[in-house]
């Protein structure tokens, strides 16, 4: 079964949520599979463009943590 993301669907075009879908998919991936960091640093470089909003991410990396217990901040800081 799919996972529901609540993105504020009013504020993106449609690619920019298929951007942002498919980046909260990866994060999830980092969960269970190794991930190429330079592609999870594209891809958050990517995220964060279409965001541009602190508490926006902040919102997103807590709705993608309470569907699937994986942080988005968590897991891009330990690439630093």
């Amino acid at each position: 079964m799919e996972k529901e993301y609540l993105i504020d669907y009013d504020m993106f075009t449609t690619g920019e949520i298929i951007k942002i879908i498919n980046f909260m998919r990866l994060i999830e991936r980092t969960k269970n599979e190794n991930i190429d960091p330079s592609l999870l640093k594209e891809k958050y470089n990517e995220y964060r463009n279409i965001l541009r909003n602190k508490a926006l991410e902040k919102k997103y990396d807590k709705m993608l943590y309470n569907k699937s217990q994986v942080s988005i901040y968590e897991v891009m800081k330990s690439l630093k």
